[in-house]
């Protein structure tokens, strides 16, 4: 069974040649339990 969460995130950089996806504060509670596993990301980049 899959599950879908959809979200609007912020890119960060973690260090000095690595970026994260950080989720809302509302999803991270949500989300902490996949802590590990590889997931499937899509990335959508509208233009202002």
């Amino acid at each position: 069974m899959s599950q879908v969460y959809v979200f609007e995130a912020k890119i960060i950089k973690y260090s000095l040649n690595r970026y994260v996806i950080y989720p809302p504060k509302e999803y991270q509670e949500k989300l902490k339990q996949y802590h590990g596993r590889k997931v499937k990301v899509i990335v959508i980049l509208e233009e202002l």
